[in-house]
């Protein structure tokens, strides 16, 4: 199975993204669960930002979970969750 590891500054960024939003906490944890076991799932929509190392994946119509690959390409590591344009920022 697929490794997932958050950077503590995604931790912090998730509490502030769910807080007081059940919805968004529950959408959060599912698109990671679906990712883990099968990061080609079509509902994820995984794209790489062009020009970046940066990944997404969709939580809902205008939110992402950015990432990037470790070094041995087993382990996805999160980094930010947000508004899909925040790419602009975050590359």
């Amino acid at each position: 199975m697929l490794r997932i590891r958050l950077r503590p500054s995604f931790d912090r960024q998730l509490r502030k993204f769910t807080k007081k939003n059940n919805d968004r906490s529950r959408s959060v944890k599912e698109a990671l669960r679906r990712f883990q076991i099968d990061p080609t799932h079509p509902s994820l929509h995984v794209e790489k930002l062009s020009g970046s190392d940066t990944w997404t994946i969709r939580i809902d119509s205008g939110n992402r979970l950015f990432f990037v690959w470790s070094d041995e390409g087993d382990t996805a590591i999160f980094f930010y969750v947000g508004p899909h344009d925040s790419y602009r920022t975050v590359k």
